[in-house]
């Protein structure tokens, strides 16, 4: 089972007009509402590449391929059943706008957004929910051999995970 929320709707409104209202390293957010799908009325974000108009489908296939490798490490995490906390990956979809047909990340919008940690280290003051997701980046290096660590750990806190 895949420990996922994803977009399950089929087309957006995204609100451009007042700028992004968040931004990370590469992208711009995008507020929006799905408008089509079992997720009609509820908020999403739209992530787009900061280098200008991205169409390169190198750009959106190296950020599923990271994606899934996530996935997969939140899939083991639950199947070794360490600790009673459930841990959903928002996996986005590649859409395209329908005038400029530049293509963005679309997913669920995190209510109670917050950082768990960043990638030079950073944690915040625990609780439960911020040691369960460090034992997580602990977790993805001893899981991949090595290989990866999962940081810069976002989300929001659910009463269901």
């Amino acid at each position: 089972m895949a420990y996922q929320r994803t977009n399950n709707a089929t087309k957006a409104e995204i609100y451009k007009s007042g700028g992004p209202f968040a931004e990370g390293t590469f992208k711009l957010v995008y507020r929006g509402k799905y408008t089509a799908g079992a997720r009609t009325g509820e908020p999403c974000v739209s992530k787009e590449f900061k280098t200008g108009s991205v169409y390169e489908s190198h750009y959106f296939d190296e950020e599923m391929s990271i994606i899934a490798r996530t996935q997969k490490v939140i899939d083991d995490w639950h199947a070794a059943n360490l600790i009673n906390r459930k841990i959903l990956l928002n996996t986005p979809a590649i859409w395209e706008y329908t005038e400029s047909k530049q293509k963005s990340l679309v997913e669920p919008f995190i209510a109670n957004f917050e950082k768990f940690n960043s990638n030079s280290g950073w944690t915040p003051t625990m609780d439960v929910w911020g040691e369960a997701m460090q034992a997580l980046s602990h977790f993805s290096y001893h899981n991949s051999g090595g290989q990866f660590l999962l940081c810069d750990l976002q989300g929001g806190s659910y009463s269901d995970g």
